[in-house]
């Protein structure tokens, strides 16, 4: 079963990455590929935590947090390249 706020957390991530998408294709924010990257795994495991509420829970469960991770490890190298690139 799901629950009200998993649906509520995949709405405003949904409206967020859309604004971030927007200011990204009109160059608004610098071009940080891995940190959307990110940002879309995020959106992408808030898509599975709705998703086991109904059907396969134990393999939308596995999605889930393997894309978690996925975007854990897109943060760190984002954070990396960012530093790397401030020492130049």
């Amino acid at each position: 079963m799901y629950q009200i706020s998993e649906v509520l957390n995949l709405i405003f991530d949904s409206i967020g990455l859309l604004i971030t998408l927007r200011l990204f294709w009109t160059g608004l924010i610098p071009k940080f590929y891995f940190l959307i990257l990110s940002f879309f795994c995020v959106w992408l495991s808030n898509i599975f935590t709705v998703a086991e509420g109904f059907i396969f829970p134990d393999f939308f469960n596995i999605l889930e947090h393997s894309f978690f991770f996925i975007s854990s490890l897109l943060f760190l190298i984002s954070l990396k390249k960012e530093i790397l690139e401030s020492f130049r």
